[in-house]
Order: structure tokens, then C-alpha cells, then sequence
């Protein structure tokens, strides 16, 4: 009896479980990023494919220009660590996105200009890391840290919301 109690009081204590950040992506729900409930639109959705190994695949649509409307649909890929969503931030996946305006392409100028004045507005982030804590529940307040780093200024809120709720970029 004292053996086994001893041997307990040896083993590893194990601490409460992160939560799955990804929970309601493998639940068939999207992230929507500075959500208008009023009228289902989001400033960014997040579209995630689960690899499950922690690792995900995401595809982004989000708005990049409000008036007129501009949106850039981009993929990307990250991974889940200590409860937090991480990516690399990597101006390849913004330049290789698509820019559309009501769902058509760009004018050629447009597009330029606007890929340009978005990768400029992105250098100074190209290649750090930045994760997303969600805090709370319902509307989400997201934490974001770059490369470990918890930056108030790059916070967001957030809502998990299914597909076929009808959610679209804008503003």
C-alpha cells in the first residue's frame, strides 16, 4: 500500500488539457474573422483542412480594400502548438492568392496596384511567426503573438459559423 502510494506521488502529474483551437474546424465550422452578425460578413474566413498531426491546410478569404470592395482568396498551411493556431506569415502565399472585386478578376492596374500596396503593408511581418489564442466562448476574442510575442494591436474577434449560414467577406 505504501509502495503504490509512493509510486504515485513519482509519477508524472498531468496538468489540464489545452483545448483543441481546432475543435470546431474538424466540427465542419469556419472561422470568421471581425464578424457583422447583422449581415453575415466577416472580415477574413478561414476555410481549415486538418492533416491530423496537428498540422493544417488553410484557405483564406479576406478582405483587403473596402471601397471599392477588394478581396484576396489565398492558401496556406500551419500548425497547432500549446493550444494555439501557428503559421508562418510568407508574402509567396498573399502574391500567389487571387485578387477579385464582386467575384471577378481585377483590371490589370488594379491587381498591381493593389498586390503591391497589400506586400509592402506585409514586409515587415514577411517570414515571422504568428499564432491565434482564443479566449472566452460565442464571439471569440483571438490574442495574436508574432513569433512569441503578444502584440494587443493585431487583436481580433472571432465566431465559428457553418457554412451554410450564408457568411461572406465584407464590411
Amino acid at each position: 500500500m505504501l509502495l503504490t502510494f509512493a509510486l504515485a506521488l513519482l509519477a508524472p502529474v498531468q496538468g489540464d488539457a489545452v483545448p483543441d483551437p481546432l475543435a470546431p474546424a474538424k466540427a465542419g465550422r469556419i472561422r470568421c474573422v471581425d464578424p457583422d452578425r447583422a449581415n453575415r460578413t466577416c472580415g477574413t474566413i478561414v476555410r481549415y483542412t486538418l492533416r491530423g498531426d496537428g498540422a493544417f491546410d488553410a484557405l483564406v478569404t479576406g478582405v483587403v480594400n473596402r471601397d471599392p470592395l477588394i478581396v484576396l482568396e489565398y492558401s496556406t498551411y500551419g500548425l497547432v502548438k500549446d493550444g494555439a493556431v501557428c503559421s508562418r506569415i510568407r508574402p509567396a502565399d498573399f502574391n500567389a492568392g487571387r485578387l477579385t472585386t464582386n467575384g471577378t478578376a481585377l483590371s490589370p492596374t488594379l491587381e498591381t496596384n493593389t498586390r503591391a500596396k497589400l506586400l509592402e503593408a506585409l514586409q515587415p511581418l514577411a517570414g515571422h511567426e504568428r499564432c491565434y489564442r482564443d479566449a472566452g466562448a460565442g464571439e471569440l476574442t483571438v490574442n495574436v503573438t508574432i513569433d512569441g510575442l503578444l502584440r494587443p494591436d493585431m487583436g481580433q474577434t472571432a465566431i465559428w459559423v457553418l457554412p451554410e449560414d450564408g457568411y461572406a467577406p465584407g464590411r
